[in-house]
């Protein structure tokens, strides 16, 4: 889902120079494209609203996880929904400062240090943990995995009303979220990726990420698994009726390895630093996206998305807790349906703006010029002929390789010039002051 959007927004901003908007991807598809219309203002409020919700979500459980976190690690019994509004208050200032700051500065240092405490959290626990089992098991979990996919991709509402119900709290879901993350994951995948062809965009997009987080889930969840075969510590009778809260089950594991009264802080602040990357992303993407595709947009109008992302976390936390989050995670359901539809006619848009890529029809050229001229030499030489490389004109040749074809016509190299009705070139609205627009 992150990597359609992103190769979408991508293609059309950097190679066919639209604004990197969700309505612009569509504009193949719009006989009179405008970002400011009605119909691409209401695509663009659809892809701002999933964001919220999908992001503010994401917050409100980070800020659990870290409070409840902080609890066992210091002893301390402050309520824990208390304990995550001031959380949600330190992510938040972090948030407006680092998204504020921009892609280059903020973002990216708080990213590349992520990475390496990720990296380090990884490694702690491969070694200090039951490393012949998690060697062992890896090649196991990714055989298991593709030879599971045909049985799991068949699983419907009307197998059983446990599948109902796995379905519904899982996959549903999971989609759903994904869903209302993939416009700001998509603008900001696109904006790092400029520079790069189709193909190492979904090489890296797809496979890069798919690896690590195989490699991390199996990391996590085997040490999960190795230490209640054992000892029955993540489940006392081996249900998942009896396993502890989810916020409290990456700290029960980890108090069972060495040296987890050192590594503990250093998640939380991992945790900390994750959630902040995640909220200034979706807050830097959402103010682009309401201030007409602007690649700068206003520091003011990004930190009142980081603000609101926080305010409906902090409203759900206080109307009721876990529950509320419950409640939050159906709403991201809801939230994220309208943009789903988005996302395949996206798919639709994209198909057909690649059709007319000049790259595309001059292949295609390519391919027709060289089997006029084969068809030829067989028709008028038999087997024996040669293809010959000159000047040619219609009047020469009644279907000559080249009489239709002009490699500098407009068509095929004007293309992605921003122009208005009268081809002459043109500001993107977001490079135009609001009083000063038509």
């Amino acid at each position: 889902m992150y990597a359609v959007v992103g190769l979408a927004v991508a293609y059309a901003s950097y190679r066919r120079g639209r604004v990197p908007l969700m309505s612009a991807i569509l504009a193949p598809l719009m006989k009179d494209y405008r970002s400011g219309s009605l119909t691409s203002r209401i695509i663009d409020s659809l892809a701002i609203i999933a964001t919220l919700f999908g992001t503010a979500a994401s917050l409100g459980l980070g800020a659990l996880q870290i409070s409840r976190g902080f609890q066992i690690v210091t002893g301390w019994q402050i309520a824990l929904t208390t304990l995550a509004l001031i959380v949600i208050g330190i992510l938040t200032l972090g948030t407006i400062a680092s998204a504020v700051s921009g892609v280059a500065r903020g973002i990216k240092w708080l990213s590349n240090v992520n990475l390496v405490l990720a990296i380090g959290l990884a490694l702690f626990i491969f070694i200090v943990g039951p490393t012949v089992f998690l060697i062992n098991i890896i090649p196991g979990v990714l055989i298991d995995y593709f030879a599971s996919i045909p049985a799991m991709s068949a699983r419907t509402m009307s197998d059983s009303e446990a599948m109902q119900g796995y379905l519904t709290g899982w996959t549903t879901f999971y989609w759903a979220w994904w869903v209302s993350w993939a416009p700001f994951v998509g603008i900001f995948t696109a904006k790092i990726s400029q520079g790069r062809t189709i193909r190492q965009y979904v090489l890296g997009v797809l496979f890069l990420p798919m690896t690590i987080i195989v490699v991390a889930f199996t990391i996590m969840g085997g040490t999960s698994i190795w230490l209640q075969r054992q000892s029955g510590i993540m489940a006392a009778d081996n249900t998942a009726a009896t396993m502890p809260p989810a916020e409290d089950t990456f700290f029960l594991m980890l108090s069972q390895l060495p040296g987890s009264q050192v590594v503990a802080p250093i998640i939380m602040v991992m945790l900390a630093i994750f959630f902040v990357t995640t909220s200034d992303s979706a807050s830097l993407v959402n103010s682009q996206l309401a201030q007409s595709g602007n690649p700068q947009p206003r520091r003011s109008v990004t930190a009142f998305f980081a603000l609101l992302m926080a305010g409906i976390a902090v409203v759900m936390l206080l109307m009721g807790g876990q529950t509320a989050l419950t409640g939050l995670q159906n709403l991201i359901t809801v939230t994220a349906l309208p943009f789903s539809i988005i996302l395949i006619v996206m798919v639709v848009a994209l198909w057909k703006d690649l059709r007319s890529d000049p790259l595309i029809l001059r292949g295609q050229y390519e391919t027709w010029a060289v089997e006029k001229a084969v068809r030829r030499g067989i028709d008028e030489h038999g087997d024996n002929f040669t293809l010959a490389i000159e000047p040619t004109t219609e009047d020469t040749y009644d279907y000559g390789a080249g009489s239709h074809f002009e490699s500098d016509a407009e068509e095929y190299t004007a293309w992605y010039q921003h122009t208005d009705e009268d081809g002459e070139p043109i500001e993107h609205e977001f490079e135009t002051p609001p009083a000063e627009r038509h």
